[in-house]
């Protein structure tokens, strides 16, 4: 053994023990919810125009104003040659450009946002068949003053526009320029600073792209774009969020919470997540599969993660599509927001107000959209391929399960996040739609919110509630708290969905799916299918943050009817995570076992089955 080798292994001996030594000691600094605060920039200290990033933004924003169209282009260097093609045709397209001015003729603030090869779940049927034929490009634009993204499908090839969809009060993923610009108001704020006591570094900043919603600021509701660099500080178990208004090139407010213990290293190497056979086999076209009498399409969505198209049992229509198309991730201060002077404490020009809740907390978080692993600025990002496994019990196989691991790429560390999608499809017809949590986030009082879209294929549809001891026919779009229910039909079942000659109970998790659950405690939405309601991509849907709002109750009207119609169901589980020793749930951390770091998982797994009614 030299010499050198020697001196390695004692280094890493003494960093082992010293990692040993933290850990195990009652004298870390040891973090509590009463620690948190919110930071509020006052009049005069929120002027970031002299940042050359800023400054070059606004230049190229003027100059967009004065030009009549109002769109601020991406520039060449994030987009390849087909999408810089596709940029000139669209900024000379009048469809496109329909909505950039007012009634009065006023141009409005708009962004390119991105340009990349189309998504087959962003497509139409219709456009589907086209892109298949000739090389398709998607490109979305997002209007400031509206709050509107717009999305186009452009056959590169021939120029010409095949779908155009406007999306009003939605957001879509932030550019690289705009992400650039969250940096930099975030790594100069003197809130941040003085919060801090030193400059910050751009090595603790992470998830500068992440939506994130403030209650009562200008980011409430998404009235404005607002994203939340996030600085993580390990050593003392807490991060600061800086909650960027993009609409306003400011800082809205930072935010201090607790990270919870970690000595997890990034270890997850880049390729992992730039992997060209997860994009060309997954993204950009659906897979065929069939077994155990099934017969169904997946894909890998750009921003709602695995779905699960086409599927049928038996040759008998089941499932037009089933997918997750949001986790909301919603963080609870409990310090009291009242006790805070904000006497003189202004968000954009107007003064921040706290959602008084009975302790005299208030809310704020992430929305979280899982999406393909290259042209996406989502970042929960697909973990290699699609897993296709046996479901075992009792030691016998009694179906199978298709997975798709979706992970931040420093993940277990503190302020990274990894989810799973699971369809599980079993021999008797029946078939289960899942999500996996597996944290391990930004501190220890998050609660997770998986926005469920699933749509069955029998035709004309009824829906029913299980209530005072029989079957209640649903008439209208509604909603259900499932967490509130006192009875279920032979002790499993809440809902049904039927058409005049089969169906399906509903069976929501309560733990008895022997995978350590702690229940779904979900909202149920049914709503009547239309076109541009979550059938394809959908962009970010409603708060992280308002508790009493899913981001649902957007498609429902109190007086359409849904009987004997084509029905959507939203299945939205609620979820509160657990970081105490022996008690971990939502949770996942690395500690040191038998002399090395040891990656432990504490996943929280929820979603409801649905199984085949016997006539």
């Amino acid at each position: 053994m030299t010499k050198e080798t020697k001196i390695s292994i004692a280094i890493l001996v003494i960093g082992f023990l010293a990692i040993g030594l933290y850990w195990f000691s009652g004298n870390k600094r040891g973090y509590s919810i009463e620690d948190e605060r919110l930071v509020l920039p006052k009049i005069g200290e929120n002027n970031f125009t002299k940042l050359p990033e800023v400054n070059e933004y606004l230049a190229d924003i003027k100059e967009a104003l004065v030009k009549s169209n109002g769109v601020v282009p991406l520039k060449s260097s994030e987009l390849d040659s087909k999408a810089i093609e596709v940029q000139e045709f669209l900024l000379h397209n009048r469809d496109f450009l329909a909505d950039t001015k007012d009634s009065q003729g006023r141009v409005e603030h708009n962004d390119m946002m991105t340009i990349r090869p189309a998504i087959v779940s962003a497509l139409s049927p219709k456009t589907k068949i086209k892109c298949q034929m000739t090389l398709c490009y998607q490109a979305e634009k997002y209007n400031f003053v509206t709050n509107t993204t717009t999305r186009a499908i452009v056959d590169v090839k021939n120029k010409k526009l095949l779908e155009l969809k406007r999306f009003s009060q939605m957001q879509p993923d932030v550019s690289k320029r705009l992400r650039d610009v969250a940096k930099a108001i975030a790594l100069n704020a003197p809130q941040i600073k003085k919060e801090l006591g030193r400059s910050p570094s751009v090595k603790d900043m992470s998830m500068a792209n992440v939506r994130s919603s403030l209650n009562k600021s200008p980011c409430e509701n998404q009235n404005h774009l607002c994203v939340a660099p996030t600085f993580s500080y390990h050593d003392k178990e807490e991060a600061l969020w800086a909650i960027v208004d993009l609409t306003d090139l400011k800082l809205a407010a930072a935010k201090w919470a607790g990270l919870g213990k970690t000595t997890t290293p990034s270890c997850i190497s880049e390729r992992s997540f730039q992997n060209r056979e997860v994009m060309e086999k997954y993204c950009q076209k659906d897979t065929l599969y069939s077994r155990d009498g099934w017969s169904l399409e997946y894909r890998i969505t750009g921003s709602d993660g695995l779905e699960i198209i086409n599927t049928t049992f038996k040759k008998e229509p089941v499932l037009k599509s089933a997918k997750i198309v949001d986790w909301h991730v919603a963080y609870l201060s409990k310090e009291g927001a009242s006790s805070l002077d904000d006497s003189e404490s202004y968000v954009a020009g107007r003064r921040i107000e706290y959602v008084k809740d009975k302790n005299d907390s208030f809310r704020f978080g992430y929305n979280d959209a899982m999406g393909c692993p290259m042209y996406s600025t989502s970042v929960v990002l697909a973990f290699n391929v699609p897993q296709i496994k046996p479901i075992v019990k009792d030691g016998k196989e009694v179906g199978f399960y298709i997975l798709q691991d979706y992970r931040n790429p420093k993940w277990p560390m503190a302020c990274n996040y990894r989810y799973e999608n699971r369809f599980e499809f079993y021999k008797d017809g029946s078939f289960r739609v899942v999500g996996v949590n597996i944290g391990r986030g930004c501190g220890e009082n998050a609660l997770y919110r998986p926005v469920m879209r699933i749509d069955l294929d029998l035709g004309a549809e009824s829906f029913y509630k299980y209530s005072s001891g029989s079957w209640q026919k649903w008439l209208t779009e509604q909603s259900d708290f499932q967490r509130d229910a006192k009875e279920y039909d032979q002790g499993k079942y809440l809902y049904k969905i039927t058409n005049q000659k089969h169906g399906y109970y509903i069976e929501p998790n309560r733990g008895q799916f022997n995978d350590n659950s702690r229940g779904d405690n979900a909202t149920l939405f049914a709503t009547k299918f239309k076109s541009g309601e979550g059938d394809e991509d959908l962009l970010t849907l409603g708060s992280c943050c308002k508790l009493d709002e899913d981001g649902v109750e957007r498609y429902i009207k109190t007086h359409e009817s849904i009987d004997n119609q084509d029905i959507v169901l939203w299945y939205v589980p609620r979820i509160q995570n657990d970081a105490r020793a022996g008690h971990e749930y939502c949770w996942a951390d690395t500690v040191l076992e038998d002399g090395k770091l040891v990656v432990k998982e504490y996943p929280c797994i929820v979603g409801p089955k649905f199984v085949p009614i016997k006539r």
